[in-house]
């Protein structure tokens, strides 16, 4: 009988990293166009991309390869939105992050996971609860709640919240 500790895990792709969150914070992955479209908000941070229509909720979108300090996306490049469930300062908060590819769901035992190298980065490391090596390539394992918690996105809440109220006074019927 096994009795290591499994988890499943999101892997998705940006730019030329891989990194995996848990499946558990995972709520739907969007894949971005009319139907789905990222509205731009101005005064945002550079890092929010905007707010998406979520189950008519109206939710921000991280930017994470700006987030990362990674090349941003090209005008027209593809991307998706993972819909994440996340515990940012004892509230749930849904928030969005663009990604370039969903890979796959892959089952991590936690003795593959690896402390985070201390050398220079172009990402910040504080982000990454691990690394896993795995088929010749290293996984990024995201702590989440360190990548979102930030005041740029309390700030976007606070945005979300105003579009959301602007939304609902404009379609009110006179």
């Amino acid at each position: 009988m096994d009795t290591k500790s499994k988890e499943s895990y999101l892997l998705f792709r940006l730019h030329d990293e891989l990194f995996a969150v848990s499946v558990h914070k995972v709520l739907e992955i969007i894949e971005t166009g009319e139907e789905h479209s990222i509205t731009n908000l101005p005064k945002a941070p550079e890092s929010i991309s905007g707010v998406v229509n979520f189950r008519g909720n109206v939710i921000p979108v991280v930017n994470t390869r700006l987030k990362f300090d990674l090349e941003d996306y090209n005008e027209g490049e593809k991307f998706v939105v993972i819909v994440l469930s996340l515990n940012i300062n004892n509230q749930e908060q849904i928030i969005g992050a663009q990604s370039d590819k969903v890979v796959d769901v892959i089952e991590i035992v936690d003795e593959e996971i690896k402390p985070v190298p201390d050398v220079s980065q172009s990402y910040n490391s504080d982000y990454i609860q691990g690394v896993i090596h795995r088929n010749g390539k290293f996984i990024m394992l995201l702590n989440l709640e360190d990548v979102m918690a930030t005041q740029e996105i309390i700030e976007l809440k606070k945005l979300s919240s105003e579009v959301k109220e602007n939304i609902e006074t404009e379609t009110q019927p006179s």
